[in-house]
Parts: C-alpha cells; structure tokens; sequence
C-alpha cells in the first residue's frame, strides 16, 4: 500500500480498459468509502452528475438485472490538500472515504481487477495523535473473518444496499464483479469488473 491507488480496504490491480469516468458529484452527507458501489442518481434533477450508492432494485443484489452504463465503483484521489489540519502519522490510506459534494470518479471497464480487504476492529499504537480505535470494515460478505467464509474463487459479486458491501450472488444479470482470488486469512479477495 502507498500509491495513490490504494486504500486499506479497497484497490486496483490491473488498469487494463479501465474506464474512470470523472467529474461525477459525491452525495453530501454521509461520506461514502471508496470501493463503494455506485450509480448514477436518477432521482437528482438539479445535478445530472450525482452518484450515489447503488440502491434497492435493478442493478442491486436481488434486483435481478442491472444497467451496465449506469455503474460502477466509487473512486476519490486525495491529494496533499488531504492532509491539511491532520494529525502526526496519518497515512494517505487513513483517507478511505469520498468527501461528501465533492467530484469523485466512476470506476469500470471489463477486465479491470481490483482488491478488497475486510478488517477487524483493532486499536492502533498507544500514543499517537490520531483516533486509537479502527472500526471493522466490511468490504465482501463472506470473506476473512465476516460470515461463513465461504467466499470462493468464480462467484458473482452484486452490491449489497442493506448492508453497504459486495455479496455473491447466483444471477449473472446483477453481478458487477467475478472473484479471482480468494485468502480467508488475510481477509483478501482480488475481483475482475464484469461492467
């Protein structure tokens, strides 16, 4: 980790037809975690570049379809200005959601390969001057320490609205990834984009 291209949950592998879709508006309010999946927001008639996360129904897990030029994954390349105000021994990777309002990217393209990480809650070094508490981060149900752990090389990602992560799913009309790489312990998966 350390690039610009990554985040301690979320990452891409391989560039290959990657379409990064730019200059669409992050929804203001709750900060979305870079890796999320998004959408183009139909219900926003004042901005037609407003995304947001992928809702319930078509192009959601148990939607049964989705509209392959309408999603994507969320993106956010922070900057130096990122690092303004923060505290001593903030990482760039600290940095893993989109500001709410601000311009993001939307990620795509078949063949684009990118990693997810689940992580454990944890507390950090004792006496640095930052938050010692991480909260656990859910990226792939199924994955690492998160439910059965069954998550296997060949399953269909979908987005999950009720519970803001990827999950497998049995119709390839909603799936937006294919899981190429699995490692339970590490809690990571690598996935190729389908859309």
């Amino acid at each position: 980790m350390g690039s610009s291209t990554t985040t301690r949950n979320f990452g891409i592998r391989r560039f290959t037809n990657l379409v990064r879709e730019a200059r669409y508006r992050a929804p203001s309010g709750t900060a979305l975690r870079l890796g999320t999946g998004v959408e183009l927001d139909p219900s926003s008639t004042s901005d037609p570049q407003a995304v947001r996360q992928i809702a319930a129904g078509k192009g959601a897990l148990g939607g049964g379809g989705l509209d392959h030029h309408k999603v994507g994954i969320l993106w956010y390349e922070h900057d130096s200005q990122s690092y303004e105000g923060a505290a001593a021994g903030t990482l760039l990777q600290d940095y893993d959601t989109a500001p709410p309002g601000r311009m993001v990217q939307m990620l795509s393209g078949p063949g684009v390969k990118v990693w997810f990480r689940n992580t454990e809650a944890s507390t950090t070094e004792p006496g640095l001057n930052f938050p010692n508490d991480r909260g656990e981060v859910i990226m792939v149900a199924d994955l690492g320490h998160h439910g059965s752990k069954d998550l296997a090389v060949g399953d269909l990602l979908a987005w999950d609205p009720a519970n803001n992560y990827w999950a497998k799913t049995a119709v390839p009309a909603e799936a937006i990834l294919r899981v190429t790489h699995v490692d339970h312990d590490l809690g990571v998966c690598d996935a190729e984009m389908l859309v």
